[in-house]
């Protein structure tokens, strides 16, 4: 049963790793679009947008690809997880301005910043928290199954 969930669990964090490296590839691949939609935010001074764009997509690569891979799991989740909080404030924010823009997000399709995008942004949110949590206790678990026993 253990090897079954481990596999299920490796496999969701497989699929986020590359959801993450989809998404950060995109960015990328069309940088002009991207800071078109990080100026739209209306967030940052016009000079930070240039060093954001270059970046965050690598913000997004390279733990999506070491989660893939397997390494540093609990770290490019914590990554995830902070990067979805940030979207989700950023998201938050320019609601609250009443901003009708795309989210520039790199992933699947274009969609206005909304409801939609709170949504997914929690969803994956609660995804990586998930697996960070899952991650931890089998560590602690483990740990506390091989620590040496002591005699009184």
């Amino acid at each position: 049963m253990r090897i079954k969930s481990t596999l299920v669990l490796r496999s969701l964090e497989v699929v986020i790793g590359g959801l993450f490296f989809y998404a950060g590839w995109q960015k990328l691949l069309h940088p002009y679009e991207f800071a078109e939609a990080v100026m739209a935010y209306r967030l940052l001074p016009e000079m930070l947008v240039g060093l954001l764009v270059a970046v965050l997509p690598w913000v997004e690569i390279a733990p999506g690809l070491c989660l893939m891979t397997g390494l540093k799991r609990r770290s490019c989740l914590l990554i995830f997880s902070g990067l979805m909080v940030g979207f989700l404030v950023v998201i938050l924010i320019t609601m609250a301005r009443g901003l009708k823009i795309d989210c520039g997000c790199g992933l699947f399709s274009q969609r206005q910043v909304g409801p939609v995008a709170i949504l997914e942004d929690l969803f994956l949110l609660a995804w990586a928290a998930g697996l960070y949590w899952w991650e931890f206790t089998a560590v602690e678990h483990i740990s506390l199954n091989f620590a040496p026993q002591t005699k009184n």
